[in-house]
């Protein structure tokens, strides 16, 4: 299978390209940067901007007669450091806008499955969300990457897409827990019943499932997701 890949040079996304490829499938990657991305085999590598729907058709033609049976969205919002506290860089709207862009060009192109990396918190998980966490949320700048992920799940619900939002609970990266290996994931529902505080999941474990929905057609709407 071929894939169109959004966010592939993030932590998350290079898992994603790492799984597929693993697995024999083909991807298109759309990165604003080129150098961001190692070239590999099966791989195409398209410069451009996910606010762009020109530069989005290109990458979804870059391969042919390849034409991908979905795209994987692991995009998110960029602070100027890690540090929770750190200004926003991302202008207001990127992420929604972004996932507009690529549903439009999907429709336009005959091709209606999209998986989407979300967080714990958006729409319906925020009741069960920890009083800790929500509070984390509220002080913090992380408050805008929420706020711009609760735009994609609202703007997605206007598409006739096929589509799932993936929703990973305290995501974990490689350099927080470098022994970290990849496991399969506990799903808790839309709505997260039962998260705890305790809950995380490592970025290798989330895109194992975001490729194993996408390439096995799972279909839920939405899905909290924790190490299992």
């Amino acid at each position: 299978m071929h894939f169109l890949l959004l966010g592939a040079s993030g932590r998350t996304g290079q898992h994603v390209v790492s799984e597929l490829l693993s697995q024999g499938h083909t991807a298109a990657a759309l990165v604003r940067t080129s150098g961001s991305l190692t070239t590999r085999p099966g791989l195409t590598i398209v410069s451009g901007s996910p606010l762009s729907k020109s530069d989005i058709r290109s990458a979804l033609l870059a391969a042919p007669p390849l034409s991908p049976s979905a795209a994987i969205i692991t995009l998110n919002t960029v602070r100027k450091s890690d540090s929770p506290f750190a200004a926003q860089i991302s202008p207001p709207r990127f992420l929604a806008d972004s996932c507009a862009n690529v549903c439009e060009v999907l429709e336009h192109a005959g091709i209606y499955r999209v998986v989407v990396m979300s967080t714990a918190g958006v729409g319906d998980s925020w009741g069960n969300l920890p009083w800790l966490s929500k509070a984390f949320l509220g002080w913090t700048n992380v408050k805008y990457a929420l706020e711009d992920h609760g735009l994609v799940d609202k703007e997605i619900r206007l598409r006739k897409l096929d589509w799932t939002l993936v929703r990973a609970v305290r995501l974990q990266f490689d350099d927080q827990k470098p022994t970290d290996t990849k496991t399969d994931v506990r799903t808790l529902g839309s709505k997260g019943d039962g998260m705890s505080l305790t809950d995380s999941v490592s970025v290798a474990s989330v895109a194992s499932f975001l490729v194993k929905v996408a390439v096995e057609g799972l279909f839920v709407q939405s899905a909290v997701v924790v190490a299992n």
